[in-house]
């Protein structure tokens, strides 16, 4: 999976459900992604939370060539943001202690900047699975032969895919004929205690972390729906 920005909690239902899991860092970034923003509550409606990005090659610049745009970004004001949307939440703490550290002091790729976000959170709902970085990997090849060489570069004997990608896995005859089968997630999104509106589902992993704290977060993401 890229590393996106906060993301939601199906992402790490992905990465608990897995033996190791690849973070695709050497492909194209795409603006307007969920590599640079994602959603969360404020003010009893959806918001957004961005983090503006240079792209030094234009187009072509890939996710960990991609920077943080430090002219227009603003750390405190995100943790601004953030605060006020889930001040005396049940799981807030965790993000004044947590995670504002990582806004206050960002690096300087967006790319290390969300795998720093997800590997606090990782790491605070006890995922214990491996992580690699594509560019780390003597790896080549684009979309179904790039995933399939990641694969057999780890030997893997299944991938494992979220399903939105079955539109061209599906179609793509490399992992038939090779030994390696392909599962797709099935991530069943919880309705979990939200405030005092209707449910709003697909929302930042913070969302769930603020609302019903860490250990209620965890049992979510380590329920075993992770592929079908």
């Amino acid at each position: 999976m890229q590393p996106t920005f906060l993301p939601w909690l199906g992402y790490f239902s992905l990465i608990e459900n897995t033996d190791m899991f690849v973070f695709l860092d050497h492909v194209q970034f795409e603006a307007r992604s969920w590599q640079q923003r994602n959603r969360i509550i404020v003010n009893k409606s959806v918001g957004w939370l961005t983090i503006p990005v240079s792209l030094p090659y234009g187009r072509s610049t890939r996710i960990d060539q991609a920077l943080i745009n430090t002219e227009h970004f603003s750390g405190s004001k995100i943790c601004k943001t953030i605060t006020q949307a889930y001040r005396g939440k049940k799981g807030f703490d965790f993000l004044t202690n947590n995670i504002f550290k990582i806004f206050l002091n960002p690096p300087k790729n967006i790319s290390d900047f969300n795998i720093n976000l997800i590997n606090e959170i990782v790491k605070a709902l006890r995922i214990e699975t491996p992580v690699i970085l594509s560019s780390e990997m003597n790896v080549t090849g684009k979309k179904g032969d790039l995933l399939l060489d990641i694969c057999k570069n780890l030997n893997a004997t299944t991938y494992v895919s979220t399903a939105g990608s079955a539109v061209y896995l599906d179609s793509y005859s490399g992992f038939a004929n090779s030994s390696i089968n392909v599962e797709y997630q099935k991530f069943d999104h919880p309705i979990y205690p939200q405030g005092e509106f209707e449910f709003i589902s697909h929302l930042s992993v913070i969302d769930a972390i603020c609302n019903i704290g860490l250990k209620a977060t965890e049992e979510i993401v380590k329920m075993r729906n992770g592929s079908k």
